[in-house]
């Protein structure tokens, strides 16, 4: 029997996320968010918020989640609530749709998605908890940290790295041997050429820092 799933997270990003579910034949007993009531949505269902988890994990033995929020501070929150629970039968796990790709010795953490079109390529390194969008490009020798979010199209050439909790926007290019600092954003269709201090924001062709963010 496949192992039962849920979602964390009913927005838009989540909702993307139960279609690859969907597509996958995943065994999804649905979605959790604090925010809104059960009942039916999209194609799963709302089953409350996190405190039905010790339940379904009473009921299934082994349950495994991953977060579907696009903000990289909230994934950690969540995560770290999740792991509060101290639940033995909950298990972060990775969603790696069938139009994704990996080459050869490429590791990815728990909890990691990587959606349609994405591809990483070998000899890289991806964090806990990352999200790799449509069609994001992640290049040989690539280390990228936990809590990361590549947008969709964004392409890492050889041998970027970067630190925990970056956001790297949809389109945007880093070129190769970039070192990007924890918590930094890179703005849409950026190009970035030279390394990122942390907690910066960075935006244009060529990318440069307009500030640093009020959560780093």
């Amino acid at each position: 029997m496949k192992a039962p799933w849920v979602i964390v997270g009913a927005g838009g990003h989540g909702a993307e996320v139960a279609a690859y579910a969907h597509d996958l034949g995943l065994n999804l007993l649905g979605v959790l968010d604090d925010g809104k009531p059960p009942g039916e949505w999209n194609c799963s269902r709302i089953l409350g918020g996190l405190e039905v988890l010790p339940e379904l994990v009473r009921i299934h033995g082994e349950v495994r989640y991953i977060t579907a929020f696009g903000s990289n501070l909230l994934r950690r929150k969540i995560v770290r609530q999740l792991e509060d629970l101290d639940l033995a039968g909950l298990k972060a796990a990775n969603v790696m749709h069938g139009s994704a790709w990996t080459g050869h010795d490429v590791e990815a953490g728990e909890g990691t998605l990587l959606a349609p079109g994405s591809l990483v390529t070998t000899r890289a390194r991806i964090g806990r908890h990352c999200i790799l969008n449509v069609k994001a490009s992640v290049a040989h020798d690539c280390v990228v940290g936990d809590f990361c979010n590549l947008n969709p199209g964004v392409t890492l050439c050889g041998a970027v790295h970067l630190g925990d909790g970056c956001s790297i926007g949809a389109g945007a290019t880093v070129i190769e041997k970039i070192k990007i600092g924890a918590g930094a954003i890179v703005g849409a269709g950026a190009a970035v050429i030279r390394d990122l201090p942390p907690g910066v924001i960075a935006v244009g062709v060529p990318a440069r820092i307009i500030r640093q963010h009020a959560s780093a």
